[in-house]
């Protein structure tokens, strides 16, 4: 017996609300008994990190170190069922009871199978953790009840990400399970993965308003000149003049400041002087760095990984930023066209938060100055960094029903907050979600829109290429259900430190 899934026009990745669709297909080399097919659509959000090692760990782990028992304690891992829906493709569930055995000819046999992808994550739901007909306790089984031991968050299907291996991970993919009646006979399994991209929240509107950081120059008088060429044979020192440019540099984005995948950057960048001085200001380099961290939480433990992508980096440069004769404040736009064709790679995933894993991003432009005359340019350097927090959208536009159903749906009376005094708790010893003095459960967005998914058809619109997934495959599911996944490192860096920024 041979069971694989085939997709019927498969995408470059789905998004919510697209429908994914395919057929099993069923290979017997002679008859089989069978009691059911089940197609599952999953995605998942799993985490693993070690746990600090104190003196008292490590002498419990050494009184460990021969004995198999608790030989896993030093390991935190959560593993999210963040989408779970199971569709029961033979029997039909018209054709009666379960838990029957149905002897299939051999040959080839096709059942199809169709899903929609829903908006939010569903691991804070039991009942979308149930494991199918016959399986685990009261219909649940071993994955279904590890969600209730973790706190979970309401939000937005999270998109697909790997690159930290065996420490953090987001898949999707279609399992097929084919469960036969015989206990001496294992169920045969298989599953293909797919990438997922997030449809992104609706934006603010409009306006005039930017986001900015900015970062003050001044040159040094007087220590060095530079030399002017009078023939081929001899040079002619020129002076510096005692008071050398000073002024600020602005680098802005609209506000809020939002990027989105695959497309060029909306910056702007403003040079301004503030006083007096015969010499130009002149644009030496530019370098635009991007830094996502990915903040991996496990049972308590916590850490951020940081990745980073150059986003540009021009060295070399000579151009001019306005003229002596301008104005004080008066200001300068830098040429925009050295950086409004380049897209953000198609390796950034856009910002998420889910139960265990959350993406941020920090854009920072570094712009180095010089000062003098054209064509003698003083060696002195500034380099001015200048950095924002920003959020990253996917560029896939919710579709225009979404919208006029958000908008129109009921609101909800709030109720008034009582202030109450915050009962202490023993670190160890947390309040579980649900008690009293426990964390809330995250609603953001409201599971309104997965009530009225499956009135609406999907997005509409441009989707920009995303490479976000180094590994696209699912786990790699032998013919007996052993997951077999593999791995692919991206690179990271350091991190970098934050920046203030205004609104103008």
């Amino acid at each position: 017996m041979s069971v694989r899934i085939q997709l019927d026009d498969p995408h470059a990745f789905y998004t919510n609300l697209d429908f994914i669709s395919g057929r099993i297909i069923l290979s017997l080399t002679s008859d089989e008994n069978v009691s059911a097919i089940l197609v599952k659509l999953e995605g998942e959000s799993r985490t693993v990190l070690m746990r600090p090692m104190g003196p008292q760990a490590q002498a419990q782990a050494q009184q460990q170190l021969y004995g198999r028992q608790n030989q896993r304690n030093g390991i935190a891992m959560e593993n999210h069922k963040i989408l779970y829906k199971v569709n029961q493709v033979f029997p039909s569930r018209d054709s009666g009871g379960l838990g029957g055995a149905y002897t299939l000819r051999a040959g080839q046999h096709e059942y199809p199978f169709r899903f929609k992808i829903p908006f939010n994550n569903g691991c804070s739901d039991p009942h979308s953790q149930q494991m199918g007909p016959g399986s685990g306790f009261a219909g649940f089984g071993l994955a279904g009840l590890q969600q209730l031991q973790y706190r979970h968050v309401k939000r937005t299907l999270p998109p697909s990400l790997t690159g930290f291996p065996g420490e953090a991970e987001i898949r999707y993919y279609i399992k097929v399970t084919v469960q036969r009646p015989s206990l001496f006979k294992e169920n045969r399994r298989n599953a293909i993965g797919f990438k997922f991209l997030p449809i992104e929240p609706p934006r603010p509107p409009k306006t005039a308003n930017e986001v900015y950081a900015r970062r003050p120059y001044v040159f040094q008088a007087g220590l060095a000149s530079y030399a002017k060429k009078s023939s081929m044979f001899k040079k002619k020192p020129a002076q510096l003049s005692d008071k050398a440019p000073k002024g600020e540099i602005d680098a802005r984005l609209p506000s809020p400041a939002i990027l989105t995948c695959n497309e060029p950057l909306p910056l702007r960048i403003i040079a301004r002087r503030l006083n007096d001085s015969p010499e130009h200001v002149f644009l030496m380099s530019l370098q635009v760095h991007l830094s996502g961290s990915t903040e991996v939480r496990a049972q308590g433990v916590v850490r951020t990984e940081t990745t980073s992508w150059v986003l540009m980096s021009l060295t070399g440069l000579a151009i001019p930023l306005g003229s002596p004769d301008e104005e004080i404040r008066k200001e300068t736009m830098v040429d925009p066209s050295l950086w409004d064709r380049i897209p953000l790679p198609n390796t950034v995933a856009p910002s998420f938060h889910t139960c265990n894993l959350t993406r941020r991003y920090e854009l920072e432009v570094r712009v180095g100055l010089g000062f003098g005359v054209p064509g003698e340019i003083q060696p002195q350097i500034v380099t001015l960094p200048l950095k924002f927090q920003v959020e990253i959208f996917s560029g896939i536009h919710p579709p225009a029903a979404l919208l006029d159903a958000i908008a129109s749906r009921p609101t909800i009376p709030v109720r008034p907050t009582v202030q109450t005094q915050p009962q202490a708790y023993d670190p160890a010893y947390p309040p579980q979600v649900g008690a009293p003095g426990a964390p809330d459960l995250d609603d953001a967005p409201p599971s309104y829109e997965d009530a009225m998914a499956d009135e609406m058809s999907p997005a509409d619109g441009p989707r920009r290429e995303y490479s976000g997934v180094t590994d696209v495959n699912a786990p790699n599911m032998d013919e007996k259900g052993g997951a077999a996944p593999s791995y692919t490192k991206q690179g990271s860096s350091g991190g970098a430190g934050g920046a203030s920024s205004a609104i103008v």
